[in-house]
């Protein structure tokens, strides 16, 4: 039997490149998404940041196939905007679904990777966990909490031979800009897209197969959080001048 693979956000963008490539590669592929997908073996029309759904959806593929080989934590948002203009609603679903929705999902899948002892986790994280965008600081939030659990679940499930990795992209060609906030502010702030969705699903397949903590979308992307300690650094040397000059 072929390797069963879980796929959330599937429809569209990255998780659809995902379930493609999947497919090609011999998976038997569970689409999950809000728009329902047409691409995948098995079909969810689901809201993932549902804990009771995603348990049942879990449970329902246990039953159907027996094992979960392999699950992709895709499905996200972003809400655009000044943090005292954007909506608190839109911004606690987006945790919910960014944040929280990986974290379901992970919570009934890896019992059983860890009693197989076998399995791959890869969360779809961002650039944006290391380097907070204007304008986008609760979904950065998001994204760096979600960063934070793949990297310490990396280290916890090694010894269970269950991999669990990050693949982090820059701005992707997607529809993540379609989300009303983005209108309302002025649309677009990507100049550049430089990053396909099939790269990031080439990416997705190898950390399945790997199982590195950490994938950049575009390599380069790597430094990003390394120059992020350093600016922490400098700030933190200024700050420290600067007050025991005035002090």
């Amino acid at each position: 039997m072929s390797e069963v693979a879980i796929v959330t956000g599937a429809s569209k963008g990255i998780g659809r490149a995902v379930v493609k490539l999947l497919k090609e590669n011999n998976y038997t592929v569970v689409s999950i998404s809000r728009s329902k997908s047409d691409i995948g073996d098995v079909i969810y029309d689901a809201d993932v940041s549902d804990r009771s759904t995603v348990f049942r959806i879990v449970n329902e593929v246990l039953e159907k196939f027996g094992k979960i080989d392999v699950l992709v934590n895709n499905a996200g948002f972003g809400v655009y905007g000044s943090f005292l203009e954007t909506d608190l609603n839109e911004e606690e679903y987006m945790i919910r679904t960014n944040l929280l929705a990986p974290l379901y999902f992970m919570k009934a899948v890896l019992p059983h990777m860890v009693s197989r002892r076998k399995g791959s986790v890869v969360n779809i994280v961002s650039e944006a966990a290391y380097v907070s965008t204007p304008k986008l600081l609760v979904y950065s939030a998001t994204k760096a909490g979600l960063a934070s659990l793949t990297n310490g679940l990396w280290a916890e499930m090694r010894k269970y031979n269950v991999r669990v990795s990050g693949v982090y992209p820059g701005p992707v060609r997607t529809n993540f800009t379609s989300h009303p906030s983005f209108k309302k502010n002025n649309g677009d702030p990507f100049a550049n897209y430089s990053v396909e969705p099939e790269a990031v699903a080439k990416a997705v397949l190898k950390a399945i197969r790997t199982g590195k903590r950490e994938i950049y979308v575009p390599s380069r992307l790597k430094l990003d959080p390394y120059f992020l300690k350093l600016a922490n650094l400098f700030q933190s040397f200024t700050y420290t001048i600067v007050s025991n000059y005035f002090s």
